[in-house]
């Protein structure tokens, strides 16, 4: 049976993910600069990740564990992967941690169908920026950095056009992620079944009213797991290998495309 956990264990569980904010920001200089995007440079990058997910599929339960064990995936010397949600985006663009504007979204690199909305929102010029502008060039900078885990706030979307970025949607049976909330929070299933539904319908909308697009679209995400089908240890690792596999396969993708124009030129120089 799930244990909700107590004031002190969330602290912690915070604390150690603003320290790898801290870590993040310091490591990766470059973010207060302009950034180039992998996509416009075919240049090998560091992967990504966004995470989009229904109420009570279990992230919160799977976040510490998923990064530790992608830490593992990447021992090089390069940085520990970090974890950014909506407070802590929303405190590294209040206290100006990333002053600079990323490089235009390039809706021709976009891995996923682009909406209308999406674009006219991302190309707006910066004295028109709203909320979700400073937000969206937030997750395009640390995203372009690499090594960032990034939870919902449309990640998929407006990161569509990052080559580096791998996008993922948890899902799970409502009846479960009821129980589920129940349990965290110590509420009554009634009160539990409320938050799931209202908490739903406010992330649709956010994303519905910000990208013109579907948060529940499966063609908009590159895994969409059933947190129901798998014990969270199997999760993680369905999550972190299929985008570790997928990195892989990009980056043989393009050596093997740069090897080519390589060859060509040489050719060509004779």
């Amino acid at each position: 049976m799930l244990v909700p956990k107590t004031v002190s264990t969330l602290r912690s569980e915070r604390e150690f993910l603003v320290e790898r904010v801290e870590r993040f920001l310091r490591q990766r200089s470059t973010l207060n600069a302009a950034v180039t995007i992998p996509s416009l440079t075919g240049h090998h990058s560091r992967p990504s990740l966004t995470i989009s997910r229904q109420c009570g599929s279990g992230l919160s339960r799977l976040e510490r564990p998923l990064l530790e064990y992608l830490d593992e995936l990447y021992v090089d010397g390069e940085g520990l992967w970090t974890l950014f949600d909506q407070s802590l985006l929303g405190k590294i663009i209040e206290e100006n941690r990333l002053p600079r504007p990323s490089p235009p979204f390039v809706v021709e690199h976009a891995k996923f169908p682009v909406t209308d909305e999406l674009r006219d929102r991302l190309s707006a010029p910066r004295n028109h920026w709203t909320l979700f502008n400073h937000a969206a060039n937030a997750i395009r900078q640390v995203c372009s950095a690499g090594r960032a885990l990034v939870i919902g706030r449309a990640g998929n979307f407006v990161a569509s056009d990052l080559d580096n970025t791998f996008h993922v949607r948890l899902i799970a049976d409502k009846d479960s992620r009821v129980g589920f909330i129940s349990r965290r929070h110590g509420i009554e299933r009634s009160d539990a079944t409320e938050l799931v539904e209202e908490t739903d319908r406010a992330r649709a909308l956010f994303v519905r009213r910000n990208t013109g697009a579907d948060i529940d679209d499966a063609l908009a995400y590159h895994l969409v797991l059933n947190t129901d089908r798998f014990a969270d240890d199997v999760a993680i690792r369905v999550i972190a290998d299929s985008m570790h596999e997928w990195s892989l396969a990009r980056s043989a993708k393009e050596q093997s495309r740069a090897q080519a124009d390589s060859g060509e030129t040489i050719q060509g120089d004779f």
